[in-house]
């Protein structure tokens, strides 16, 4: 290293602690510290940032650029399935998306190539803090894969998309599964050939999605109207999660779906200030074991705001969709509850199930106040997303991690 080095490093590392993690984890999440104190450092290339992400190093790793993975792991032209729902669309404005599976009962074997990238999650280890600098930071045609016991990680400011967003089954954004303490925050995802976020069968364990922007407008579209169908697939063990802040927009099903009749999954859930907007489709779809107290969001133009069959499996909802109902929360959680907002949206089933607030009244810590629904609109298209967080010399940071670690 030129003897230079050092006093430059050493000058400029107060401006890499600036673009270490913004803010604390809270909610369901709270105590996640991701890689903590580690210096951070910024991956040369893929191949780099493939192995900082999985190995047992605790780390800060600053994504200041575009890191393109399609290509990287080659292609796969094979017979995919086109059906009548998800292969092309006649007379609509958008094609559809072919499947990738073993069976096409309903539809016709075309032949179709895929990116063998998107189907293999980047694993990711413990202990690690994954930050995008400024909005430069970009991870492209491959997603992260948090499995295995992984725990305590922090995924913040980073765009995700391109993964063969023609297919389904081409893969995931996020996928959690048998893992804990996870923070995800101010990310956006688009052009997603399945999930956006996906738990899994296994524990996700205590898991905060805050700040994030799920694009749904694509071209391939599983329901022939220009919008993303897989937007969140929340199965999980024993699962906890808090959702807030995000603006989900033009995702026209899955917006969460939360809890599946296939295991002895239990899921506690707290959404609250969340921004739903533009959609034919259906956001929160409520099944099995599933806890929910839904507050303080806001829909506008919305469809289908919960799918009529929830919470007729043994889910468990509480929404607060009129004034009549926010008080029953004092008694359980020592403040009142606030009322949802509807826009032009459609019907909205008023739930009180109060097993929900009797359920979550042992976790009232890890349940923040929500701002009113009138307030979510503005503030969420302001703050959620990527390149809306507030990083001082964010790009010379990066360089300067570079360089000092190596």
């Amino acid at each position: 290293m030129n003897i230079l080095i050092p006093a430059i490093c050493t000058a400029l590392w107060s401006q890499v602690a600036l673009a270490q993690v913004v803010g604390t984890s809270f909610g369901f999440a709270s105590g996640t510290t991701g890689g903590g104190s580690a210096q951070p450092a910024a991956p040369s290339d893929i191949a780099e940032l493939t192995t900082w992400l999985a190995d047992s190093t605790p780390r800060v790793i600053l994504i200041d650029k575009t890191f393109d993975f399609r290509g990287s792991l080659g292609t796969t032209t094979t017979q995919v399935c086109e059906d009548s729902v998800v292969g092309a669309c006649p007379g609509g404005s958008s094609a559809g998306q072919y499947s990738i599976q073993s069976t096409c009962t309903t539809g016709t074997w075309v032949t179709k190539t895929y990116d063998n990238a998107g189907i293999q999650g980047l694993p990711v280890g413990s202990n690690k803090s994954i930050v995008g600098v400024g909005s430069s930071g970009v991870i492209m045609g491959r997603g992260l894969q948090l499995s295995g016991d992984v725990s305590n990680v922090i995924i913040q400011n980073i765009l995700i998309t391109d993964i063969n967003p023609q297919f389904i089954w081409g893969g995931d954004a996020l996928s959690l599964e048998g893992c804990d303490k996870v923070w995800i925050d101010h990310c956006k995802f688009s052009l997603i050939g399945r999930q956006m976020i996906s738990t899994g069968y296994a524990a996700a364990g205590h898991v905060t999605i805050s700040n994030n922007e799920f694009d749904g407008v694509t071209s391939w579209s599983a329901s022939c109207n220009g919008e993303h169908y897989w937007t969140m697939l929340l199965y999980g063990l024993k699962d906890y999660y808090t959702l807030t802040g995000n603006y989900i927009h033009d995702c026209s099903g899955r917006g969460p779906h939360i809890g599946t009749t296939y295991d002895a999954s239990v899921i506690l859930f707290h959404s609250y200030n969340n921004l739903y907007e533009n959609s034919a489709g259906h956001a929160f779809d409520v099944d099995a074991t599933s806890y929910l107290l839904i507050e303080a969001n806001s829909f506008s133009n919305w469809s289908q705001p919960m799918t009529p069959g929830s919470a007729t499996n043994g889910g468990h909802v509480f929404d607060v969709a009129a004034s009549s109902n926010t008080g029953t929360c004092s008694s359980y959680l020592g403040r009142s509850c606030i009322e949802n907002d509807f826009v032009s949206s459609g019907a909205w089933q008023s739930l009180s199930d109060t097993a929900v607030l009797s359920t979550l009244a042992s976790y009232k810590e890890y349940l923040p106040t929500p701002v009113p629904a009138s307030a979510v609109s503005a503030s969420v298209k302001s703050f959620a997303g990527t390149g809306k967080l507030t990083v001082a010399a964010a790009a010379t940071a990066a360089a300067t991690a570079r360089a000092c670690s190596g």
